[in-house]
């Protein structure tokens, strides 16, 4: 009896292997994980299915906390009447906070191995820095009739008439992407790790204001929110994402 017991268990474990083995064989959006991510766009949260053994489809949103920046940015004033004072610089503020959407398509040329070339777009979150600022010293100008504004890249975003200052940077809200990276989206077990790196490619950052109209200046803005126009062409993305596969 003791044996007959044994060799029920036996091969009821040879059956459940069997099973989480057919499992484990990528299908047609026969598989579904979630994943969590952390890295360069924020904090991300993911669904991914297989296309076969080959690709991986991957949709999601990705979060990134609105961290700020500072920086005291010199005035510009078109005077009306020359007889008034000249300000001091203005203290701006530059959020980072944006949410987008991927959609992304994981290719692995091995089948055993998960190496992974990775390509899709990201969409919305096209303003990359929310800049604003207030001085009232700017509003008694602005109602003297004199055009105040500060100089950001190649533009002078202007101020209105309560001394707010409101606009900031821009890409494309449409970003193609490519990557490479290690691991499984939809993990081959319940639980797995991916590492990604890639850019985003979201053209040149432009400037843009909330109120008035931007004026287009000859030469180019010395500051540090004019560096993020000059240097950031593409948007560099790393990523680390761990993942539970639910089927």
């Amino acid at each position: 009896m003791k044996k007959l017991i044994l060799l029920c268990f036996f091969l009821i474990a040879c059956a459940g292997s069997n099973q989480m083995a057919a499992q484990k064989e990528p299908g047609i959006f026969n598989s579904l994980a979630i994943g969590v991510s952390a890295g360069t766009t924020g904090i991300g949260f993911d669904i991914a299915s297989p296309i076969g053994s080959h690709l991986t489809l991957r949709a999601g949103v990705a979060i990134m906390p609105n961290f700020n920046y500072s920086d005291n940015v010199d005035v510009n004033i078109d005077y009306f009447e020359r007889n008034t004072f000249d300000p001091s610089p203005i203290y701006i503020e530059g959020g980072m906070g944006r949410t987008a959407g991927e959609l992304l398509l994981n290719v692995y040329p091995f089948k055993s191995s998960g190496f992974f070339v990775c390509g899709g777009a990201y969409f919305g979150g096209g303003k990359l820095i929310k800049i604003k600022g207030h001085s009232d010293e700017l509003a008694k100008l602005v109602a003297e009739g004199n055009k105040v504004g500060i100089d950001i890249g190649d533009f002078r975003i202007p101020v209105d008439k309560d001394g707010n200052i409101s606009g900031g940077i821009e890409v494309a809200s449409f970003r193609p992407y490519l990557g490479l990276g290690f691991g499984r989206a939809v993990p081959k077990s319940r639980l797995g790790f991916m590492f990604e790196l890639g850019v985003q490619f979201h053209k040149t950052p432009k400037v843009y204001t909330n109120s008035g109209t931007l004026v287009d200046l000859s030469t180019t803005a010395d500051n540090d929110f004019s560096d993020i126009i000059d240097k950031l062409s593409v948007y560099p993305v790393l990523k680390f994402r761990l993942s539970g596969r639910l089927f």
